[in-house]
């Protein structure tokens, strides 16, 4: 099963969630925002989609093959 981009983003910040009702609003110390429903910033990493895949991760481009993720930057899934 492929991973909703809040596991994703868990995963590359690598702190623990913390959620207010069904929404994420830290990920360790990192402040979560949204711009309406789409993640847009993790701290100050700004967060990038195309279409409605994730497309980049502060500036790190995510690598798909099909529905799932296979590098952000030079990071391996």
């Amino acid at each position: 099963m492929p991973m909703s981009d809040e596991e994703i983003l868990v995963w590359y910040f690598g702190g623990s969630p913390q959620y207010s009702g069904n929404k994420l609003t830290k990920i360790g110390e990192l402040r979560v925002e949204y711009s309406g429903s789409r993640l847009s910033k993790v701290g100050g990493a700004r967060i990038e989609y195309s279409g409605n895949k994730l497309y980049r991760i502060n500036g790190q481009r995510v690598e798909w093959s099909g529905d799932r993720i296979t590098k952000i930057g030079n990071r391996k899934m």
